[in-house]
């Protein structure tokens, strides 16, 4: 059994076993399970996209000097490259947001191992259909989150955020319906927390 099946199965006992402990309600066992290891990811995230809230203000700060370096050496690449990262680096952020790569590196292959388990276990069981209901609150959770979590989250994505959910919903039934609720409320107490936090500093860094 490679890593990944093994991992799969790992989470899918966890659902079985936590189902049981509440009596059976294989729903209730998907919604607990996910929502315990979702807290449990939220000391190891919150760290990440405090840096990714910090590197965003920064970066959006900065975005008129980097439109006028692109249009003044949008002919010469190399020059192009070294102002940007010159720019970035004397405000003390990288070009890329290099936290909100790591928490995706750590974050989403745990998170679609959950979602391949549920499609299992949901499997010939109620849980395969009526995500409806499931949907729409996993997708006012989600924008809440998302809304709260950066206020610089550009339109667009912040309306698809909350449509998502309810078309996974709907297109894969209650089973995931409920892990998304359980994600998504994992997500909506990390934004509050988030929130808590003073904003970022967006000054660049005293020289030493």
């Amino acid at each position: 059994m490679n890593p990944w099946t093994a991992l799969v199965d790992a989470i899918e006992r966890g659902i079985h076993g936590t189902a049981e402990l509440v009596g059976g309600a294989t729903g209730l066992g998907i919604f607990l399970l996910t929502l315990a290891v979702r807290f449990a990811l939220i000391p190891l995230m919150l760290p990440l996209a405090r840096r990714t809230r910090r590197w965003r203000a920064i970066h959006a700060s900065i975005k008129p000097e980097i439109d006028r370096i692109n249009r003044e050496l949008r002919s010469d690449p190399a020059a192009n490259q070294r102002e940007l990262k010159a720019l970035h680096r004397s405000h003390g952020i990288g070009i890329a947001d290099g936290a909100g790569l790591l928490a995706a590196l750590i974050q989403v292959p745990v998170l679609i191992a959950f979602f391949q388990a549920v499609l299992h276990i949901s499997a010939g069981t109620t849980l395969e259909a009526g995500g409806l209901l499931w949907g729409l609150l996993a997708g006012g959770l989600s924008f809440v989150a998302t809304l709260l979590g950066d206020a610089t989250t550009p339109r667009p994505l912040l309306y698809l955020s909350g449509l998502l959910p309810i078309v996974i919903g709907m297109w894969l039934g209650a089973g995931v319906g409920i892990y998304l609720i359980a994600f998504y409320l994992g997500s909506l107490v990390q934004s509050l927390l988030l929130r808590a936090r003073p904003a970022p500093e967006l000054q660049p860094p005293a020289p030493a």
